[in-house]
């Protein structure tokens, strides 16, 4: 099989090359799948570079965001069979013809779901559906603030607040990418190129501020959106895509009577170091369950901005890397790839 392989930490420009390598044989537990679609996101590129939270062992291949078809199960794997159409989090292995991952994490999708839509599903729709449910309880006439609005997370965030119910102001970089967020449900949009946000909040809030902020971007976008909080607001740190960690105020929370929390779906997908992802089966079948079952009454639809061959990895990565893609870019694998 073809395959983006990583042997040593870099710029991805560099260290991800295309080259051939064995196809893998499931053991006890394992399954075999064929990958059909794989995501990329900004995330990429630090595991890449060697700079994510936990790095990945060496060899690596890209992507943790994978949907295709069981090619082989191993002995004792129950929850899948050969032929199954399949969305997989996985540690890495998107980014070639096959796969081998752990037979709980592959989750059974629809057959009216494409495999591009499902990859987009298994990470970006679960994250926000387990951060804006089970953390920050988003409730229906409540105000959900989301930033990086047409990003894959973003918009995943966009709809899943307007299936509770909630009000969805979406903040994006650019007209266009506006246009997507208000186009997935969101009732305003906001352009942070064109005007403060927290001015442009409390304007379309009478000065009330939201309920919930959906925060993936960090740095002072963090600090200006405690800000922007109504009383007894929450906010939701996801990610750090401005490339800044920052320091929360306090007195801001105390003032308010507010609160900050943080979503991890890695941490039950297994990420986090010394833990096991059998110890949260039940909780991710949960989360993946509620956002099917979102899909199935079509409150969902998720947007596939680029799709892009194995060859062209890089130039995929690029495009989302400057922040060209609306919703969610992907790689899809051919018959050459396997």
């Amino acid at each position: 099989m073809r395959a983006i392989v990583v042997r040593e930490f870099g710029p991805y420009q560099e260290k991800a090359v295309l080259e051939t390598m064995d196809k893998p044989v499931a053991g006890p537990g394992e399954v075999v799948v064929q990958n059909r679609a794989a995501g990329v996101s900004f995330a990429m590129s630090l595991n890449i570079a060697g700079k994510y939270q936990r790095k990945a062992p060496l060899p690596y291949i890209p992507s943790s965001e994978v949907a295709g078809v069981v090619a082989e199960v191993g002995e004792g794997v129950t929850r899948v069979q050969v032929g199954q159409r399949v969305m997989c989090n996985v540690d890495s292995g998107g980014c070639a013809g096959y796969n081998l991952v752990r037979d709980i994490c592959c989750h059974p999708i629809p057959d009216d779901l494409g495999f591009a839509e499902a990859a987009a599903m298994i990470t970006s729709y679960t994250t926000s559906y387990g951060a804006l449910i089970m953390r920050a309880g988003l409730k229906e006439g409540e105000v959900l603030l989301v930033h990086g609005a047409a990003g894959g997370v973003g918009l995943a965030a966009v709809e899943i607040g307007k299936a509770l119910g909630a009000k969805v102001i979406a903040v994006a970089g650019g007209a266009s990418h506006c246009e997507t967020a208000l186009a997935h449900g969101a009732d305003e949009a906001i352009d942070h190129q064109k005007v403060d946000f927290r001015e442009a909040v409390l304007d379309l809030t009478d000065g009330r501020g939201v309920d919930v902020v959906y925060d993936s971007i960090g740095g002072d976008v963090t600090l200006q959106s405690i800000r922007a909080l109504a009383w007894e607001g929450r906010l939701l740190t996801i990610g750090y895509a401005s490339g800044t960690i920052p320091d929360i105020p306090a007195n801001r929370l105390l003032l308010k009577n507010a609160s900050v929390m943080g979503f991890n779906i890695g941490h039950y997908y297994g990420w986090t170091p010394g833990v096991d992802r059998s110890e949260h089966v039940q909780t991710v079948d949960k989360i993946v369950r509620g956002v099917l079952d979102q899909y199935e009454k079509g409150l969902l639809r998720p947007e596939i901005g680029a799709r892009y061959s194995l060859e062209q990895f890089q130039e995929a990565l690029d495009a989302v890397m400057n922040r060209k893609v609306d919703g969610k870019c992907v790689i899809e694998l051919t018959d050459k790839d396997y």
